[in-house]
Parts: structure tokens; C-alpha cells; sequence
């Protein structure tokens, strides 16, 4: 950090488990200071941030009220991680801007909203011009893995035929809650009634195909998305799961598009229990082609609060509105 410049004063917004663990990870930074917070939950009311996320922490009063929370400090940024779908927290980030915050979010919608959510994306992009700061969405995927990072080594290709973009994630590494998002020990029925209901599964698969298609500025038609359990052969004992076959390891999700000239956009994304091999893949077939893998895959949870940490300063710096788009070199 340059010695003239002071910490960025962050409130915490949401201190569930990824949000606690971006409250933990701030007390390393030299260039942040946390210095509010917020959490309606039943579980914090009352508390301090030191008595929620950890010992070392700021005895910082956990607010159930967002002009509460935003009163103490006098915080420039709202580190925000509460929800994915954007009607769930469009109210929330115009709050936060209408009192001068600029906001980092997890919220995996938010990384190419426009096209499912064209007015709430006017709305809160306006709110922030208004009140002269960003709204940027951080993350890993969306965020960078499945959208921004392939954009950006596209700019290393004279032409591209295609993008393919592959995950194979072991939920055996992650917290508790993903395996839960994922129905690992569900029945493969239930499972596939939850899919029904779009109410199982990661959020932003599509958002991401978006992201990546107006990045290389391709004009993309349909795209076919496809969510399946993925069904145990045999008896899975890890991470404290007892999975017995038959039941579901976790899911597996496909989002493909194609652009006017038939040029495909392919994400696939596998996350299950017994995952031995888990991996990352950037494939670019074109001038040159390009392949970049993350042996043993990114570790989300803690890249997702790194992206969090990161966009503070970035946000303070920025221009005002909602970011949907980083100004980056793209291939075509």
C-alpha cells in the first residue's frame, strides 16, 4: 500500500460463512480498516463483529439496521455478501449507494444482469451515478474463471473459433452449506424435482455465457442449459458424508451457445463429493490456440474473498455506476 494513502474503511454486509470469512481475511490487509457491520440474522443480533466472525476482530456492533450500520465509521465500502438473485438484493445495494457506499457484492446475477434483469439493472446503475460511487460483482465464478479470465486471454489470438470452459470442483473441499446447494446425499427424485423448481444448483452459469459472448463481442442465439444430479455408483464416505449409491454426489451443468456464424461458447461445470481430480479449463481453439488448467481447481471460497478484499480500492477508485464490464482487450 503507497504510504499516502489511508486504509479503505469497509462495512461488512452479511456474515454468513463466506461472509465472515471475508471480515477475517480483512484483519490482514494493511489497506483496510473495518470499522462497521451489518446482519439482521437472530443469530447476531446483539453482538459484536469479534463475537460473530472471530477472536482478533474489532468489537464492531453488528447492526440489524443498514443507516445503522452505515452511520458508524463513516465507511466508504460495503463489502456485500448476502444472496445471488438480483430482486433479492436490489433493495439492499440501492440503500447502500443512497448513503454514499460504494459496494463490492458476491452476488453471482449481478455479473451480466442486463439481459434477465434489464430494469433493476437501470435502477441500481442510476442510484449509483446518483449518489457518485460503484457497485462492482466480485467472485470467482461468475467473476473470473468461466467469464472475465477467458475474455481476457482471448487477447492473445488473431482469431477464435470457439471457447470451451470446464470445472470439475470437489465439494469434498468445500464448506458444508455448497454440498447441501449441491443435494449431495439427496435422493436423485427430490433432486430432480428441486431442479424443476430452480431451486438447487449454482447461480450464474448463464450470466457467465453472457459475460464471455459480449466480451469477444459475439451476438450469441439460445443458449441450451442442462442441470443433472449426479448419481453415486458406489457407497461414498469423505468429508463427513456418508453417501450410499444411488444417491446424488452432486450436479452436473451445461450452459452452450453458438454465435450467428456457429463459433460455440461451451461452460460445463461438474461438482460431486468424490471429485479425486479436481481441475480448472480455459480452452481457446483459434490463431493461436490456447489452453490454460489450474491443476487441483481454484480454491473458491477462498479466491471469491480475495476478489472481495481486492475490489475495495478498486471500487473507491472507479467510475460511478454499476460495472458490468471490465476494460479489457478481447479477441474476436
Amino acid at each position: 500500500m503507497s504510504a499516502e494513502r489511508k486504509p479503505v474503511r469497509v462495512m461488512h454486509v452479511g456474515l454468513g460463512q463466506i461472509g465472515a470469512a471475508i471480515a477475517r481475511a480483512a484483519m490482514n490487509r494493511a489497506d483496510l480498516e473495518s470499522v462497521a457491520a451489518y446482519d439482521p440474522g437472530p443469530a447476531v443480533a446483539g453482538k459484536t463483529l469479534d463475537e460473530v466472525c472471530g477472536e482478533g476482530l474489532p468489537a464492531i456492533a453488528v447492526r440489524d439496521r443498514l443507516a445503522a450500520a452505515a452511520a458508524d465509521g463513516a465507511p466508504q465500502v460495503a463489502l456485500h455478501a448476502v444472496a445471488s438473485h438480483i430482486p433479492d438484493i436490489e433493495p439492499q445495494l440501492i440503500e447502500l449507494v443512497s448513503a454514499g457506499l460504494n459496494v463490492v457484492t458476491t452476488a453471482e446475477e449481478l455479473i451480466s444482469p442486463q439481459n434477465r434483469y434489464p430494469e433493476a439493472t437501470a435502477r441500481i446503475d442510476e442510484a449509483a451515478r446518483a449518489a457518485g460511487v460503484t457497485i462492482f460483482a466480485a467472485g470467482v465464478n461468475p467473476g473470473v474463471l468461466m467469464d472475465r479470465l477467458p475474455v481476457f486471454l482471448s487477447s492473445l489470438c488473431i482469431r477464435i473459433d470457439g471457447v470451451r470452459v470446464s470445472r470439475l470442483v470437489d465439494l469434498g473441499q468445500r464448506r458444508e452449506a455448497l454440498r447441501r446447494k449441491m443435494g449431495v446425499g439427496a435422493e436423485s427424485d427430490d433432486v430432480r424435482a428441486r431442479i424443476e423448481a430452480g431451486s438447487i444448483g449454482h447461480v450464474g452459469l448463464i450470466e457467465s455465457l453472457q459475460h464471455l459472448a459480449g466480451g469477444l463481442g459475439w451476438q450469441i442465439g439460445d443458449i441450451d442449459e442442462q442441470l443433472a444430479p449426479v448419481i453415486g455408483e458406489t457407497d461414498v464416505e469423505r468429508a463427513g458424508e456418508s453417501v450410499p449409491a444411488g444417491r446424488v454426489l452432486g450436479l452436473h451443468h451445461t450452459a452452450v451457445a453458438r454465435a450467428a456464424d456457429g463459433r460455440p461458447i461451451e461452460l460445463s461445470l461438474t461438482m460431486r463429493l468424490d471429485a479425486e481430480e479436481p481441475v480448472d479449463v480455459v480452452e481457446i481453439d483459434g490463431e493461436p490456440p490456447l489452453r490454460l488448467r489450474f491443476e487441483g481447481g481454484v480454491a473458491g471460497d477462498q479466491a471469491t474473498v480475495a476478489t472481495v478484499l481486492n475490489g475495495a480500492r478498486f471500487v473507491v477508485d472507479a467510475e460511478p455506476g454499476l460495472i458490468t464490464r471490465l476494460p479489457i482487450p478481447a479477441g474476436c
